[in-house]
């Protein structure tokens, strides 16, 4: 097995469609990142975030001596990193290599000047925990739920709330409201002047190769202000669908707008072909949105590993 980091753009390219094979081999479910993830990570984290300097610097690639990619490393940022392992490939020996990659390159400092890496580990995952085990890894309290749901049964019927809007998101003037209506919905807590006014990030979004306008849903009011919103990422070629940003503003919350958009995506959805949206909750009010509108959920728990 060979390994490297990653080269150029075309290195990109030929990771989605990895990923895309490997979402395949394991029955559509995301024991690796859907491509839509990768796109995200690549254009929302990375761009607007800065979780990480660049793609090119923190991502590694394993592959076999016919140029076949057997694994993928990288960081989400601030010490959270992802393996992406090829089910035909994959042993403890190969994933003892990623993690000893990640704990020399892709720790973050904590405030005494340790360092700390960690990822999610599904819960019936007994070969990867055993490893992490072996490696000092210890498990975390916090919980993922990665929800999916199934779109060849029937999609509740469409219910508009009063005095809002459910449609396709707006050209590019609609941006500040769209960026206002994402602070509100995930700074609720802090004062409207730490909003720095800089809407910019969201053009990145829309640069994402997997976005698409009709599968951005707004709730609006009548005045025009955006209230909620569901943006899914769908990938045709698997036939499947992220909820990769889903958020309702502070002052609209509690009236179904969460429900109401995510439904009418996935009645869009369902007209494309897709077969299978999903969409993941680490926090309370979204496990309780995604609960109420998704079918099934896997768990994962967090481990971590102090590097000294």
């Amino acid at each position: 097995m060979n390994i490297r980091s990653y080269n150029n753009e075309e290195d990109y390219w030929r990771i989605r469609n990895y990923l895309r094979e490997v979402f395949q081999l394991n029955n559509c479910l995301e024991h690796s990142w859907h491509v839509a993830r990768l796109d995200y990570w690549r254009w929302h984290m990375v761009l607007n975030c800065e979780v990480c300097e660049s793609i090119e610097k923190v991502t590694t690639i394993w592959e076999t001596e016919e140029k076949q990619i057997a694994a993928v490393l990288h960081p989400i940022g601030q010490g959270e990193i992802r393996l992406h392992v090829h089910p035909h490939f994959r042993t403890p020996e190969l994933e003892n290599e990623m993690l000893l990659r990640a704990e020399e390159n892709l720790f973050a400092k904590t405030g005494d000047g340790a360092g700390i890496l960690y990822l999610p580990v599904w819960i019936d995952d007994v070969q990867r925990q055993e490893t992490l085990a072996q490696r000092g890894y210890v498990k975390g309290r916090g919980l993922g739920h990665h929800w999916r749901r199934d779109l060849d049964g029937p999609i509740p019927d469409p219910v508009q709330p009063t005095g809002y809007l459910i449609r396709s998101m707006g050209e590019l003037g609609e941006h500040p409201a769209r960026s206002w209506a994402s602070w509100r919905a995930f700074h609720s807590d802090e004062p409207e002047e730490n909003y720095d006014g800089d809407w910019s990030w969201y053009q990145n979004v829309q640069s994402a190769p997997l976005y698409r306008r009709d599968l951005d849903i707004v709730a609006a009011t009548m005045q025009g202000d955006i209230a909620a919103f569901c943006t899914i990422f769908y990938d045709d070629t698997t036939r499947s669908a992220v909820c990769v940003l889903v958020g309702t503003a502070a002052e609209h919350w509690r009236r179904g707008l969460g429900k109401a958009v995510m439904f009418e995506g996935m009645r869009r959805l369902k007209k494309m072909g897709c077969r299978r949206v999903f969409a993941t909750a680490y926090d309370p009010p979204a496990y309780a949105l995604y609960s109420s509108v998704m079918q099934s959920a896997q768990v994962t728990e967090t481990w971590f590993k102090e590097i000294l």
